[in-house]
């Protein structure tokens, strides 16, 4: 099954694609210094939910840059729905070919670190869309220390401990203002809603040819979680701001 159907049928029905709440998004932005006129772009944005929230709570205005046909609808339904028309918008594309006419204040990427290959290359290229006073949030997964069982640590080669993600950014120039944090109830609640999209993709498809290699999408997704990433992967929303040396 191509990757963006694969996206859309097991986490295109959620609010938010990551293991994270709309409080914790809230409160991302707020360490960022989000204000009113605040320029925000997100690379990645699924359905525009983090956008929408930023710019009800901090008046930002806002771009979106997403792939996915569907999702980029969903962006601009749930745009529309967020407040004053234009101030929030979606263009449906491949960010790694977005090239903005004038810098951000604020560059985000939440989940979407895959888009440009890992940690360090996403923040590089969001680097490239703020001014210098910009802020980043980057939303990612890591490893909760560098004392991982090998055969874990060699099926996610591009996941950094929690450490690495600090040397990242300080030689990038920046300083940590935050880490938010993904806690046990963010994580079930994402992987169950998960199985439970496969699980009812399955019910409403049983002569379907990829049938059999869903229901072993399903079963790995579960196996990795017991198996390893319950106990050594974590998740948190990144803030990083201009450094002060």
């Amino acid at each position: 099954m191509e990757e963006h159907e694969l996206v859309s049928i097991t986490q295109g029905g959620f609010a938010i694609m990551n293991p994270t709440t709309p409080e914790k998004v809230l409160a991302a932005g707020r360490a960022a210094g989000l204000r009113e006129g605040s320029r925000v772009v997100e690379i990645g944005c699924g359905n525009g939910t983090i956008l929408a929230l930023w710019g009800r709570e901090y008046g930002v205005s806002g771009l979106g840059i997403e792939s996915r046909e569907d999702a980029c609808r969903r962006a601009e339904e749930t745009f529309r729905a967020a407040g004053p028309g234009g101030r929030l918008r979606v263009r449906c594309m491949d960010a790694r070919e977005y090239v903005s006419d004038e810098p951000f204040d604020c560059a985000a990427s939440i989940g979407a670190s895959h888009i440009h290959g890992g940690f360090a290359a996403t923040l590089d290229a969001l680097l490239d869309l703020v001014h210098d006073e910009g802020s980043v949030v980057i939303g990612d997964r890591f490893w909760r220390s560098d004392r991982i069982p090998p055969e874990f640590a060699r099926a996610w080669p591009d996941v950094p401990t929690g450490y690495e993600v600090l040397g990242t950014a300080r030689e990038a120039g920046l300083d940590l203002a935050a880490v938010i944090r993904a806690d046990g109830a963010d994580w079930d609640r994402y992987e169950s809603g998960i199985w439970q999209s496969v699980l009812s993709w399955l019910g409403a498809h049983p002569d379907h040819p990829d049938r059999d290699s869903m229901i072993d999408y399903l079963h790995r997704l579960q196996d990795e979680y017991f198996g390893y990433g319950r106990e050594y992967m974590d998740w948190a929303l990144f803030v990083m701001v201009p450094g002060f040396w």
